[in-house]
């Protein structure tokens, strides 16, 4: 089975986004693994990042209160906490042939904005493959 998930043109505004087609279960297995994540967050933005690899889920990050890199402050990062996507790909083994799946969820698990800032997109563009991120309405893709 495969699932679509409808992007609104009028919503995205400028940013350049295209449907997603993949499968329910792995979608599900995904968003799933990332909920888990984000609900153990103790912070009100609860960010989880997963990179995956040849369709598996190799490293998972969370944006962590006080949690402090030093590449964090060489971005240039607010505070230097670590970001969910530099902390999933600090704890990643692949360098080639990754996905970002950023996701975030409210209090009550419903799923939210979780477009990289304009601090992490830079880098990621350069490191991953593609990148993918929830909102309100489903999961879009990144186009660059």
């Amino acid at each position: 089975m495969v699932v679509r998930c409808v992007w609104d043109a009028k919503v995205a505004g400028s940013n350049p986004v295209t449907l997603i087609m993949i499968t329910q279960k792995r979608l599900d297995k995904f968003l799933e693994t990332g909920k888990q994540h984000c609900l153990q967050i103790e912070r009100s933005k609860k960010h989880c990042s997963l990179i995956i690899h040849k369709n598996k889920i190799v490293s998972v990050g969370v944006n962590g209160m006080g949690k402090t890199h030093p590449k964090a402050k060489e971005i240039g990062y607010r505070y230097d906490e670590v970001h969910s996507e530099l902390d999933a790909v600090l704890k990643c083994h692949y360098k080639k042939n990754l996905t970002l799946l950023n996701l975030r969820f409210n209090r009550f698990g419903d799923m939210r904005i979780a477009r990289p800032c304009c601090l992490c997109m830079p880098w990621c563009k350069m490191y991953f493959d593609s990148i993918y991120y929830t909102m309100p309405e489903g999961v879009v893709r990144l186009e660059y």
